[in-house]
C-alpha cells in the first residue's frame, strides 16, 4: 500500500478487510485535513469535505470499483477580482484501482465510459481518503469566478465560449452589404 505519511487525508483499507461483494462508506475529513487539503489544492479555505461511497471487489480482489458522491463546501479566489468567495461542490466520481502492473497478475476489468481514472492497489490495499482527494482536485473550477463576474473592472469580457468554436458564417458580409443597400446606407 502506498505510503499515507504525506497525504494530508489519509483512510488507509485493506482489501481483505472489505465485505465481499460491496462495502458501503461514508467519509468526512477534519478541520485539520482540510486546512491541509486547501493548502495543497491553493484554495483559500476548504470548509468541510464528506464523501459516501461504495467499493466493489472486482477481479478475485485484483482491483476495486470505488463509486460515490463527493461534497465540500469551500472557498475559491476569484481570478477577476481576486475576491474570495464561496461556492459548494457536490458531484460524483467513479474510479477503478488495479494492481501494479509489474505485480505478474494481468487484471481484465470491464469499465464502462465513465471510469477513465485508474488507480493502484499497492500491497493489497488502498487510501481512499486520497483517491477522494484526488477525484475532488479534479472537480476544482480551474478558473474560478465570482458569480455576476462576467467583466472585469479593466473591461475585458470573461465568457466561458472558445472563439475558436464560433466559425463566421462566409456570407455574412454580403448580407450585411445587402442590408445597408436596402436602407440606403
Amino acid at each position: 500500500m502506498e505510503t499515507t505519511a504525506k497525504t494530508e487525508f489519509s483512510r488507509p483499507l485493506r482489501i481483505k478487510d472489505l465485505k465481499k461483494r460491496v462495502t458501503h462508506l461514508e467519509v468526512e475529513a477534519t478541520p485539520a485535513e482540510c486546512r491541509a487539503l486547501a493548502e495543497r489544492f491553493g484554495l483559500p479555505a476548504l470548509a468541510s469535505l464528506k464523501a459516501t461511497v461504495s467499493i466493489e471487489r472486482l477481479a478475485k480482489d485484483r482491483a476495486v470499483r470505488i463509486a460515490g458522491t463527493i461534497v465540500a463546501h469551500l472557498n475559491y479566489l476569484s481570478v477577476v477580482s481576486l475576491e474570495p468567495f464561496e461556492a459548494d461542490i457536490a458531484e460524483e466520481f467513479s474510479e477503478v484501482l488495479t494492481g501494479a502492473a509489474d505485480s505478474g497478475h494481468q487484471v481484465e476489468v470491464d469499465l464502462p465510459p465513465d471510469d477513465e481514472n485508474m488507480g493502484l492497489i499497492e500491497d493489497g490495499g488502498f487510501d481512499l481518503g486520497e483517491v477522494i482527494s484526488q477525484n475532488l482536485s479534479l472537480l476544482l473550477d480551474e478558473h474560478p469566478r465570482k458569480p455576476g463576474e462576467e467583466e472585469a473592472p479593466d473591461g475585458i469580457v470573461w465568457t466561458d465560449s472558445d472563439a475558436e468554436d464560433e466559425d463566421e458564417n462566409p456570407f455574412s458580409v454580403l448580407a450585411e452589404m445587402r442590408d445597408r443597400l436596402r436602407n440606403g446606407d
